[in-house]
């Protein structure tokens, strides 16, 4: 588990793993939205401590107002949600009802689980859909088509290869995920990211 660092500003974002992390700051960037600590909390069954260490982190209970909590639903984004709001309650914060809904008030407790609308998937989804329209994407159906005709294994999870193929095809192909964020890679004014915007906002 990433140590909780030291407390900076009145609004944390806590996100899962360190590509998120790179992402999310890009993208405040491109929104021109300060004023937000971006907290890598690793993986998802570390959360729970994170949340715990973050809590105890010297000058958090004077300084933070709010936190917000992003996680991948994976298979299921209500059991991922529920996972999520069992860690703040753990913490010993108000939990809210549903995702992108705020509880509490110090800290106030926001929970958005990616790729957004209960739909099952990841980070890796979400940038997959806000770059559906380019061209080269024809290209990796292709690939992938292909891919599968030829081997008994496809990758797993395929949103993560696609990625990586999308990558494959841009001038610096050697990118992480969240560096390729700040090489503006992922269409960060794309549409696919309003409801990520919104929960930003409402930090």
């Amino acid at each position: 588990m990433p140590p909780a660092t030291t407390i900076d500003e009145t609004k944390q974002l806590v996100v899962e793993g360190g590509d998120a992390k790179v992402f999310f700051k890009a993208l405040l960037r491109h929104m021109g939205l300060g004023g937000i600590q971006i907290q890598n909390f690793g993986g998802t069954n570390e959360l729970p401590a994170f949340l715990k260490a973050l809590r105890d982190t010297s000058g958090f209970r004077e300084k933070v107002l709010s936190v917000g909590i992003v996680r991948d639903a994976e298979a299921n984004s209500d059991s991922a949600f529920q996972s999520a709001r069992g860690a703040a309650r753990g913490a010993g914060w108000d939990v809210p009802r549903q995702p992108m809904m705020s509880a509490g008030e110090v800290p106030r407790v926001t929970i958005l689980i990616l790729p957004g609308a209960g739909r099952p998937g990841m980070l890796e989804d979400l940038l997959l859909e806000a770059v559906d329209s380019d061209p080269v994407m024809r290209c990796i159906d292709e690939y992938f088509r292909c891919v599968a005709q030829s081997t008994e294994a496809p990758p797993t999870p395929m949103s993560k290869a696609r990625v990586h193929a999308f990558l494959a095809s841009r001038q610096r192909p050697h990118l992480r995920v969240g560096d390729a964020a700040e090489a503006g890679y992922w269409r960060l004014d794309s549409p696919a990211y309003d409801h990520v915007r919104d929960f930003l906002q409402g930090l």
